[in-house]
């Protein structure tokens, strides 16, 4: 994951709920089955109004470390989905990231980047999808798939 996360979601308070089209999951479960046995990353972008994060669509990333323990948004791919993102009046408001085969809770690398990378994270395992942020430890995030 890299560490150029937007200011605009730092220090905007926790988000008690993920709001995602069952499209954008078909979407990252897609994503999950083409890269495994390696883990698959992207953003998802839209909107947080009222500690609700409202995904509007979601953006595969190239994972550059292409692992099966941890990801890291390429960069370049990084800087110019965010640049899209603002200019379209829109948010990043999380990153996904799957893990093929084990469960969708976070990693011990996941739980030490999740730290430095104070954002929404979406995570989808072989057991299904959970969210999670990071405020002052883990919390889990409420997923509502529509």
């Amino acid at each position: 994951m890299s560490h150029n996360t937007s200011p605009a979601l730092i220090g905007r308070g926790v988000c008690q709920e993920l709001r995602i089209p069952h499209t954008e999951v078909d979407l990252i479960q897609a994503e999950l089955e083409a890269n495994k046995p390696y883990e698959a990353c992207g953003l998802m972008i839209g909107t947080i109004n009222d500690f609700i994060a409202n995904v509007e669509k979601t953006l595969p990333i190239t994972n550059v470390k292409r692992t099966n323990r941890s990801f890291e948004l390429d960069p370049q791919q990084f800087y110019n989905a965010w640049n899209e993102t603002e200019k379209n009046g829109k948010e990043i408001v999380g990153v996904y990231h799957t893990h093929p085969v084990s469960r969708a809770i976070p990693s011990p690398w996941d739980r030490e980047t999740m730290e430095n990378a104070p954002l929404l994270w979406l995570i989808a395992g072989a057991d299904g999808i959970r969210a999670y942020i990071w405020e002052d430890g883990i919390k889990a995030v409420e997923v509502t798939e529509y």
